[in-house]
């Protein structure tokens, strides 16, 4: 088996970390994850008995957002190579160094060449989105195509996007987040009550949306379709992350503005996410922008619960509309209350959608063959 060190940039729980943890949970043991900062995700391999490797980035690398210029990556640039050296003195006893992140990746091309070690780059983004600066999407583009060996990429969209950008589609692979289906919990009566007594709902309806809170991933949306749902209940599953602590106070502030405060509960983040949304009656994924893969939308249909999403990036990959799970357009809170209301008022046709969902979701998520996967590529890489 080849030896493969991973790295993230940020140990915060987003949705690349989610996907790191659960690789090597109960992947190969040659297979090791590392972080430039420490954190929850850290601390979940800790956890799992997969102690990860810890190389200290300066405070400047953080520092450095999507959005953000050349001069802000000039000013991380000490960080930065610091960073790989550091990285690189340590990967020696591994064969391949795979960037998890697009900070990653930059300490990691440094690193890996100074290692002289094969790269890939796991691209979790759809990097045409305009949340990224030219210059971010120039130096990742221009960093793939002359550092990594290969670049594995979590749909079509975002193989798309890397290859409109300018990446070499020679080089990219899809390989989709898996999920480990056995032993997930799945909707039951006595789930939704145990949501209910724990957040202390009433014995209505509880659509619930999960993920970071984030002005794209639309939670927003969501409370604008619930305000015209009067008999349903909202749980928000989530915390703020990179910056977004304004938005977290705005969607408190909607709540308020809409009369929602009894009918909404915020439970920040949450580890049992699961459990959590197998008591919901529906989940929404409501995001505004292109979504590059919707792992929130893969667990929902893996816990056989109705999951309403907005058409964009991998959605309509993952979801057959009507079928599987139901699309409506995006930023469109009328139109996504109209379907939850078909939802709430028609549970049989709900359970009987969400049980083909499941159904589809295990067939094509399972994390043991994103595992096989993503060793195909590095055995190619390594044997290179």
């Amino acid at each position: 088996m080849t030896a493969a060190l991973f790295i993230s940039h940020t140990a915060e729980m987003g949705g690349a970390e989610l996907f790191l943890v659960d690789v090597l949970r109960d992947g190969p043991q040659d297979w090791t994850g590392g972080f430039l900062r420490d954190g929850g995700a850290a601390m979940a391999l800790r956890d799992a008995g997969r102690p990860p490797l810890i190389v200290h980035a300066g405070k400047s690398l953080f520092e450095v957002r999507r959005e953000s210029g050349l001069l802000s990556g000039l000013a991380s640039a000490t960080a930065i190579f610091a960073a790989a050296r550091e990285l690189a003195r340590r990967a020696k006893n591994f064969d391949v160094i795979c960037a998890n992140s697009q900070k990653a990746l930059v300490v990691c091309s440094i690193a890996a060449k100074l290692a002289r070690k094969p790269l890939v780059w796991i691209l979790h983004d759809i990097i045409t989105d305009p949340a990224f600066s030219p210059t971010n999407r120039k130096v990742a583009i221009f960093l793939a195509n002359s550092f990594a060996d290969r670049v594995i990429v979590n749909s079509q969209p975002s193989l798309d996007g890397f290859v409109e950008a300018g990446g070499k589609a020679a080089k990219a692979t899809i390989v989709y987040n898996g999920f480990d289906i056995k032993g997930r919990p799945r909707w039951s009566k006595s789930c939704a009550d145990a949501l209910r007594t724990q957040f202390g709902f009433s014995d209505k309806p509880v659509v619930g949306i999960f993920g970071r809170l984030a002005p794209w991933k639309g939670q927003h949306v969501f409370l604008n379709a619930l305000a015209q749902l009067p008999d349903a209940q909202g749980l928000i599953v989530g915390s703020a992350l990179f910056g977004h602590d304004d938005y977290a106070d705005e969607l408190r502030e909607q709540v308020k503005s809409l009369g929602l405060s009894d009918r909404v509960h915020f439970a920040g983040f949450r580890d049992d996410v699961s459990i959590l949304m197998a008591g919901c009656d529906a989940i929404v994924h409501a995001s505004v922008a292109d979504e590059p893969f919707g792992r929130v939308v893969v667990e929902a249909m893996l816990a056989e619960v109705p999951i309403v999403a907005t058409l964009g990036g991998a959605v309509g990959d993952i979801i057959n509309d009507g079928t599987t799970g139901w699309i409506v357009p995006r930023n469109d809170a009328t139109a996504l209350a109209a379907v939850l209301t078909s939802i709430l008022d028609d549970p049989t046709v709900a359970r009987q959608v969400a049980s083909c969902g499941r159904i589809d979701a295990a067939r094509r998520f399972d994390i043991a063959q994103t595992r096989s996967r993503i060793a195909a590529v590095l055995n190619e890489v390594a044997c290179r």
